[in-house]
Formats: structure tokens, C-alpha cells, sequence
């Protein structure tokens, strides 16, 4: 179900608000919460849900077991036990077509008979990237004694299955959650909480379905036809896709940190203004905030960090966005896109610790960061090495044949291409964020909302899936 959809909004999202305030007691409103959750999940999927609870369930236990263990060996023999059973549900939908068609292309066979591992028919779990990492998280704070264990399983799979964030995240930690759900003051009604997660809501529709989804029905066809591209057009496609991606996962963030809002639950802030960015640490400071720290707490540090000596922090940095980049999607394209990023932060690193500082003039920082973070997106965006290759051909002007005509093939809507992409490079580089905007009740606020609300409405019937459902 999506949240750009009627059955969304005018049948699951009142349906869950009304029942949700309704209900008087606590613990009711709870499991009424719970129940809305599965049920989203289910909507997609009957047979998957119980993955999802089973994940939950798994690691419930397995940290109050971890939590009271009376040794050491036990306690990791727990840990290993959460972590391999986790990590193996993940593997096995994500990665085995990924990892077989790899094998048995390194030893030249195909992926019927007489292959090493045989090509199967599966269909990646919706949201498993996110709640398999949110939940494993919380066992893994549990036997580095950061967190006790949560005395009541309805409140942890109230955690991990709460709908806003199931799907895309944000990637929200179990002791930024759990405690607004034990809290009593979060099932009453907050009528400041409830405006701005209208506000955050309508904003984050807005960024999806009238920038990103009106770039997308131009950007697709064009990435479909690399070959047949002006370098113009290939330079068009780049700056789309960039502008894409941000509006449309941004927008999905937004939105779920509306709805939580709506239900007095608050989420912490997954962008910052990325594209403002003069370095790609930087970068990932802002850029899809709450991976950045999963990936730093519980996979750089893990590694070892910056504890071990400047080469192995390099080595640290360069391992964790290159899993970062697989964690995303089960192509080598992705693992580049993360050894591209991995690569510069461990650069921009080694000139940190020998205090070099390359260029004076900050907006050559930013013009250099935004270039870099544009190329990578083209691994991002690739299929494969061979797409990505024409594309970032014709982007550094090594075709033979280079032209600069833009007739941006036989496609619709080129109008609205131009405008959304031209309004969203313009609001990613020099707007306030959803975030640092002060939205107060008012009429002319509300009207401006409903207006929004409604130019969406009109748009309805064209909603797409959202960019990172796929991950």
C-alpha cells in the first residue's frame, strides 16, 4: 500500500487515526496500533508478514536471553546465533540470485542445469533492509550493555513494525521508539503534533508526486536510451536522476515523520539539505541520516573504526560504504557507487589528518562535492557496468560523436520536466528543508495545504512506487 495512494488516504490512514484515538485505553490503542501495522505489511504480502514477525520475535528473546546470561561465551553464542539468523533471511532473499548469477558467471555457466547454484524465483521481502537492520540493532545494544532488554514484546513489535517507517525508514533505533510507546502521553490527541505532521505529510506528497515523480517519466525513458543521447541529454538524465532520488526519498521520510507525528510519535530527521553539502563527509552527515549512523555505530566502529591507525581507518571507511553500497541493492553497480563514496571520504580523511586544505574557495568545494555525488548516482542508476559506462562517456565528452542538441527523444511531458527539475534544484540548493521551517497554524497555512493536497489529488492516478522500496 502506498502512501501516494486512495486506498492509503482515504481508507487505512483515517480508518487507523479514528480507531487509534478512539480507543481509551493504552494498551488497546497499542495493539490497535500493532494489528493497523501487520496489516499494512500483509496488504503487500500474507506470507511475508510472519518473516517480518518472525525477525521479531527472534530477537526479542534472544536479548532478554543475552541480557540475562550469567557468562561471557553465552552471551555471544546468543549475539552470534541473532546475527547469523538474521543476516542469513536477508542474504537468502537479496543476495542468492545476486551471489549464484556472479558464481556461475566467474566459472562461465549459465543458471539452469549444470550451474554451480541454481537461479531461483524470489521475490525480495518489501522493507526487510530496514527492519532486519532496526531490530538486529536492538540486540546487538543489548550485549554491548548500552541497553537493558524491553520487558514487553508487544512494545518492541510495535517498534519494528510501526507502518510510517516499516518500508523505507526512517531507520529509527529501538531507544528512540519504544519509550514514546510505553510512555501514556503519546495515545493522547495533540493538536500541535497532529498540524505538523500534516504539514510534514502534505510537504513530503508534494516533493514525490508533483518534483520527483514528474522528473522520473522523463529520466526513465531517457536512462533506457543512453546510447541514443546527446551529451546534453546524458548531463539532463545525471542532474534528473539526482534530483530524483532526493525529492523522492526525502519525500517518503517526510511523510512517514508526519504520520508518526500525527500519532505523537517522533522521528528523528533522515535529510538535512545533502545537496548544500562542501565534502562528502559532510554529505553523509545529511544524506539519509539514520543509515549513516547505523552503518557508523554498529559497522564502522565494529571494524574498528579510527582506533587502529590511519590505514585502517582508511581500510574502515572504504569497507564500510562499500557494504553500504550492497546493503542498497544485489548488483556490482552499487558495491562501485560504494567504494566511489568510500574512496573519497578516505581521501578527504587522509587530507584531514595532514590539515591540507586543496581549495580556498568554498563554493569550489561545493561545485566539486555536488559533481562527485552526481557521478556516483550514475552507478547507482546503471543496470550495469555497460550502461554506466556510455552514460559516464558521453557525461565527460569521451564519445566520438559529441553533440549538445536536446531533443530528449520522443517523450511526454518534457514541459513539466524542465519545471520540476529546475523548482527541485533550486529548493535542494537554496531552500530551508521541511525541518528548518517554522509551519504555524494559520489560515493561510492551512490553505496552502489543501491546495498542495489537492494538485496532488490530481496526480493520484499516476503514483509510483517509491524509489527506495526496492532496497
Amino acid at each position: 500500500m502506498l502512501f501516494n495512494s486512495y486506498p492509503f488516504l482515504f481508507l487505512f490512514l483515517p480508518l487507523t487515526l479514528l480507531g487509534y484515538y478512539l480507543i481509551s485505553k493504552k494498551n488497546l490503542q497499542l495493539w490497535f496500533l500493532f494489528l493497523s501495522s501487520v496489516f499494512f505489511y500483509a496488504y503487500w504480502s500474507t506470507v511475508y508478514v510472519f518473516l517480518l514477525l518472525f525477525t521479531v520475535v527472534l530477537d526479542f528473546y534472544i536479548a532478554k536471553a543475552i541480557y540475562y546470561a550469567k557468562t561471557q561465551k553465552m552471551r555471544k553464542a546468543l549475539l552470534l546465533i541473532s546475527v547469523v539468523a538474521n543476516l542469513s533471511v536477508l542474504g537468502f532473499f537479496k543476495y542468492y540470485n545476486f551471489f549464484a548469477d556472479s558464481l556461475n558467471g566467474l566459472f562461465h555457466v549459465g543458471g539452469g542445469q549444470g550451474s554451480i547454484l541454481p537461479a531461483l524465483q524470489l521475490v525480495l521481502p518489501i522493507g526487510i533492509s530496514f527492519y532486519t537492520f532496526q531490530s538486529m540493532s536492538y540486540v546487538i545494544d543489548v550485549y554491548r550493555r548500552v541497553s537493558d532488554a524491553h520487558a514487553h514484546l508487544l512494545e518492541f513489535a510495535g517498534y519494528v513494525t510501526l507502518f510510517p517507517h516499516q518500508i523505507s525508514g526512517p531507520l529509527v533505533r529501538h531507544n528512540q521508539i519504544v519509550p514514546q510507546l510505553e510512555s501514556s502521553n503519546t495515545y493522547f490527541f495533540h493538536a500541535e503534533n497532529f498540524w505538523r505532521g500534516f504539514y510534514f505529510f502534505v510537504f513530503g506528497l508534494a516533493k514525490k508526486m508533483l518534483i520527483a515523480d514528474r522528473i522520473a517519466v522523463v529520466v526513465d525513458p531517457l536512462v533506457g536510451n543512453i546510447a541514443a543521447l546527446s551529451n546534453a541529454e546524458a548531463w539532463l538524465a545525471m542532474l534528473g536522476y539526482t534530483t530524483q532520488l532526493y525529492f523522492d526519498f526525502s519525500g517518503y521520510s517526510d511523510m512517514a515523520v508526519g504520520l508518526g507525528l500525527m500519532m505523537n510519535i517522533k522521528f528523528p530527521a533522515n535529510f538535512n539539505s545533502p545537496y548544500k553539502s562542501f565534502s562528502i563527509t559532510e554529505f553523509w552527515q545529511r544524506w539519509h541520516m539514520t543509515l549513516s549512523s547505523w552503518l557508523r555505530d554498529y559497522l564502522y566502529i565494529s571494524l574498528g573504526g579510527n582506533r587502529q591507525g590511519k590505514l585502517k581507518t582508511y581500510r574502515n571507511l572504504l569497507l564500510t560504504m562499500a557494504i553500504g553500497g550492497l546493503w542498497h541493492g544485489a548488483s556490482w553497480t552499487y558495491v562501485a557507487w560504494g567504494v566511489l563514496h568510500g574512496s573519497v571520504l578516505a581521501l578527504e580523511r587522509f587530507f584531514k589528518d595532514r590539515e591540507w586544505d586543496l581549495f580556498k574557495f568554498k563554493y569550489l568545494k561545493w561545485a566539486l562535492t555536488f559533481f562527485v555525488v552526481c557521478i556516483a548516482w550514475i552507478f547507482f542508476r546503471s543496470p550495469d557496468f555497460a550502461t554506466a559506462s556510455l552514460w559516464l562517456n558521453k557525461i565527460f565528452l569521451l564519445n566520438g560523436n559529441i553533440s549538445w542538441d536536446v531533443i530528449l527523444i520522443p517523450l511526454k511531458h518534457k514541459d513539466r520536466f524542465f519545471a520540476a527539475l529546475v523548482v527541485g534544484l533550486a529548493v535542494a540548493l537554496a531552500c530551508k528543508n521541511t525541518w528548518e521551517r517554522e509551519f504555524k497554524p494559520s489560515w493561510a497555512n492551512a490553505i496552502l495545504l489543501a491546495f498542495l493536497f489537492v494538485i496532488c489529488l490530481s496526480y493520484m492516478g499516476e503514483e509510483s512506487p517509491f524509489l527506495y522500496f526496492q532496497f
